[in-house]
């Protein structure tokens, strides 16, 4: 609905636009970005929420790493971020000051310096960041890339949006959630490192989020006109999320996902609902999301490993169809 509106207000917004911005309201795209001069690129996005996890430090180091992975699914380096906080008057200072220690190291590991921000008076905590980052123009990667015949690489386990559910419902276990958190607040260099040191055989990237797998997929093949097919048995799992998933413990963004994305799913083989519905989990700072050149997927998954990252997925593939279609086999 937010996303309709803002559209809505495109036309407005490009009578004003700069001639040097190459990515804006136009596309669906992770960051904006501004051409500086013929080699750089200035790169810009902003994302903050409310508290998914209890642990302050761990809070921030979410949020930070999940505010930074725009810069990366575009390609580019971090260069300078600005905390973005709202915050309750009577909480116990002690705790901002550990959520913008999660922060600011997570920032610090990036390699980009943190100068400021601003802070609000709220009801309900939020904390995040707004970024920037460098990148060659000509190397910019956007979600609408992708060339048929290309594999689709993961760089993240998925199903963060179960665990953290079962942490609100006070039944998730400590394993799980060390699991989860390690997953969601470690940063996605590696990925972009690895599709930079292959270049340019990786086509598209975005970052997985609020929308689910299915969702940013489905942006990804309506940006290139095509299909997606997405190999079930291949995708990857944080662990408790399946124990969760079959006791249903979705949060209302799984099933905003699945009302509004489903009708773009064609499934080729039958799922148990817990695993139909663990499609379309909201991610909180998931992994990248890349299209590959097929005889260069594997390539990447050992530059991503080089560059510091975890084991990596082949996911799915690019194929002739219906633009936006995701088909499930």
């Amino acid at each position: 609905m937010l996303g309709e509106i803002v559209s809505t207000l495109g036309g407005e917004v490009g009578k004003h636009q700069a001639a040097d911005l190459i990515v804006g309201l136009d596309s669906p795209d992770d960051a904006a970005v501004m051409k500086i001069d013929d080699d750089k690129a200035l790169v810009f996005t902003a994302d903050f929420f409310a508290p998914v996890v209890d642990d302050a430090y761990s809070y921030g180091s979410v949020a930070a790493a999940n505010a930074l992975s725009d810069i990366y699914a575009m390609g580019a380096v971090p260069q300078m971020a600005l905390n973005l906080v709202a915050w309750p008057e009577e909480m116990d200072p002690s705790v901002i000051r550990d959520v913008l220690k999660g922060g600011l190291d997570k920032v610090m590991e990036s390699g980009a310096f943190l100068a400021g921000g601003h802070t609000v008076k709220d009801a309900e905590p939020k904390f995040g960041l707004a970024v920037t980052g460098i990148v060659h123009p000509d190397r910019i990667l956007r979600k609408g890339g992708a060339q048929i015949g290309d594999l689709i690489v993961l760089t993240k386990p998925l199903g963060s949006g179960v665990i953290t559910t079962a942490l609100k419902e006070s039944r998730v276990r400590e394993v799980h959630l060390e699991a989860c958190v390690k997953v969601m607040s470690k940063l996605n260099s590696s990925g972009m490192l690895g599709a930079t040191a292959i270049y340019p055989h990786v086509h598209a990237a975005t970052d997985v989020t609020g929308y689910g797998l299915v969702g940013h997929l489905h942006e990804m093949a309506i940006g290139a006109e095509c299909a997606i097919n997405i190999q079930s048995d291949n995708l990857p799992w944080i662990s408790g999320s399946h124990e969760y998933s079959k006791a249903g413990l979705f949060s209302d963004g799984a099933v905003a996902n699945k009302e509004y994305y489903g009708e773009f799913v064609t499934y080729a083989k039958e799922l148990a609902g817990w695993k139909l519905k663990l499609l379309f989990d909201p991610q909180t700072s998931g992994g990248l999301l890349m299209s590959v050149q097929p005889d260069s997927a594997l390539d990447l998954l050992d530059a991503i490993v080089d560059n510091g990252g975890d084991d990596s997925y082949i996911v799915g593939e690019v194929v002739v169809g219906q633009s936006g279609n995701i088909i499930v086999e």
